[in-house]
């Protein structure tokens, strides 16, 4: 186990991004309790294969949600992965569309830089997003609106939070193979693939090494959106 860090705290652990955190953390013998919301199954299969203990939360209730994290020990990490996206077009989003996606998306990590604030104990915060801020990308408006509020929250809450032993950073992931990425159109992902450095989509494995390095590792980088999108 990793010396200085005992505990994680994950968010949104049965998606493939989390999942895959999941395994890289058990992989480094780091315990963590992880959210799901409805993929219960999958959520028992996790746990009992990784040793984790799995807890439900409906990210998309903030009183759930703040219920979910009082009931917690303050860990030693937290990585939010948790999100929803959408296709739709901007004259399709109405107000309960628009509130679900910034409930979900980012309600909830503000909820989890809260937690951590008011224990007053050290933390690294790893904040999980899809757009660093210099790409332009047709994106769905909500949830392009719900990444740019991240990365703000991240640089915001970096320097109130860092006297105080707390560091946040946001990784904003490229297309990968799974999960969010499997809803864009097969032009969009050819498109990526053109563009992209490496010619090719990411895996949720290679995501979850960018993210647990920089929980479990990083001293120095602070309030920062870490790129980690084969070089769109």
């Amino acid at each position: 186990m990793q010396p200085d860090v005992k505990r994680a705290f994950v968010l949104g652990g049965t998606g493939a991004v989390g999942s895959a955190v999941l395994r890289e953390l058990a992989r480094r013998q780091v315990p963590a309790v992880f959210t799901y919301r409805r993929s219960e199954e999958a959520a028992r299969v996790l746990a009992g294969e990784l040793g984790h203990r799995a807890v439900r939360c409906d990210l998309a209730d903030p009183t759930a949600t703040a219920a979910c994290l009082d009931a917690e020990d303050t860990p030693d990490v937290v990585i939010h992965t948790a999100a929803i996206s959408g296709s739709h077009a901007l004259v399709e989003i109405d107000g309960a569309t628009w509130r679900e996606m910034m409930t979900v998306n980012v309600e909830s990590a503000h909820a989890v830089c809260r937690w951590i604030a008011q224990r007053g104990k050290p933390c690294d915060i790893v904040l999980v997003g899809g757009l660093d801020r210099t790409q332009s990308l047709p994106l769905p408006v909500h949830f392009a609106a719900t990444q740019g509020a991240l990365a703000a929250l991240a640089m915001a809450a970096a320097h109130e939070l860092g006297p105080r032993g707390v560091r946040i950073n946001l990784v904003a992931l490229g297309v990968l193979d799974a999960g969010l990425s499997q809803g864009l159109a097969s032009r969009r992902r050819t498109d990526y693939m053109a563009f992209s450095a490496l010619r090719r989509v990411g895996t949720p494995a290679e995501a979850a090494r960018a993210i647990v390095w920089l929980a479990l590792e990083n001293t120095f980088i602070q309030g920062k959106v870490i790129p980690v999108t084969g070089g769109i």
